[in-house]
């Protein structure tokens, strides 16, 4: 993983080479620039999978480059700013301008953590998985034809963690109540690009079973759902039971399926709204929690 920090404070670049260091991704790349010539001068021959920037420095603002590096054709390159600006109309004009996110100053540890990782966890690029997957038959319309699973299978398999909580079958979720980010599953069979199944976990959902399975406080998970990020560690959880989910929706056909990819989405994805309106099988699930809230999961057959 490759990181470039771009800020005029050598003291800055340290704390927050610090922190890079201490996510838990393994071969880390790290480079700084104390401008934004710099950083651009370091692109010429040096590609970071995220860059941090600050807004204020001499020369370009960080705003400046962040346009530079998109009009270079850069669009693969996630920018997130670390700044002391607080400027909501600054904020928003970073957004537009395709940041994927601001954290200011000063910051804690756990912040800026969790904003790398929300990016991170979806730079495995779910288009990429999926565009690169078998083509699905669209040529006619799709008749549901199994259920995935139940509402009693999911209760049980959390169970075996010692997690209980109120799984119910709901009915269909409509698009514009799926909110992002959400969690997103894509399952295959051995040796097969074409994607088999999806499931579609929101944020609370995520929040609630990873945390569960991460051994957090309420609080903790009250202020992942807050903050809309993932940690690492609910992240990762919510992989396991998506992964161990793979057995279950197996059943509803022939093929054995295992979990091929896992994302962290964080703006609209046309092709989850195709398969909702054309699939072969599709279950939503309502999950409750006494003491974090509510959220839901729905499972397509591709």
């Amino acid at each position: 993983m490759r990181f470039l920090i771009v800020d005029d404070s050598r003291a800055v670049q340290t704390i927050i080479r610090r922190i890079l260091e201490k996510i838990g991704y393994r071969d880390i790349e790290l480079k700084t620039a104390l401008n934004g010539d710099e950083a651009l001068a370091t692109l010429e021959t040096w590609k970071p999978d995220l860059i941090l920037t600050d807004w204020h420095m001499p020369g370009m603002t960080g705003l400046e480059l962040l346009q530079t590096i998109r009009q270079l054709g850069m669009h693969d390159i996630k920018v997130g700013f670390v700044t002391t600006e607080s400027s909501a109309r600054h904020i928003e004009e970073a957004v537009r301008n395709g940041a994927a996110f601001v954290v200011t100053k000063p910051f804690n540890t756990e912040i800026l953590t969790q904003a790398v990782l929300s990016v991170l966890q979806d730079a495995d690029s779910l288009e990429g998985a999926i565009e690169t997957a078998a083509e699905p038959n669209t040529s006619s319309v799709k008749t549901a034809t199994a259920s995935p699973t139940s509402a009693a299978e999911i209760a049980r398999l959390l169970s075996l963690s010692s997690i209980i909580c109120k799984v119910e079958s709901i009915e269909p979720v409509p698009i514009d109540r799926i909110k992002l980010p959400y969690v997103f599953g894509v399952y295959s069979s051995a040796g097969s690009k074409a994607v088999d199944a999806v499931c579609l976990m929101d944020l609370n959902a995520a929040a609630m079973i990873g945390g569960a399975l991460s051994n957090l406080s309420a609080a903790e998970v009250k202020t992942a759902i807050s903050s809309l990020t993932l940690n690492r560690d609910i992240f990762e959880n919510s992989k396991s039971f998506l992964s161990d989910l793979a057995e279950m929706i197996s059943r509803s056909g022939e093929k054995r399926l295992a979990l091929s990819s896992c994302h962290l989405v964080q703006k609209p994805f046309e092709k989850l709204y195709e398969l909702m309106r054309n699939n072969y099988g599709r279950a939503d699930f309502s999950i409750s929690f006494a003491a974090y809230g509510d959220g839901f999961i729905t499972i397509l057959l591709s």
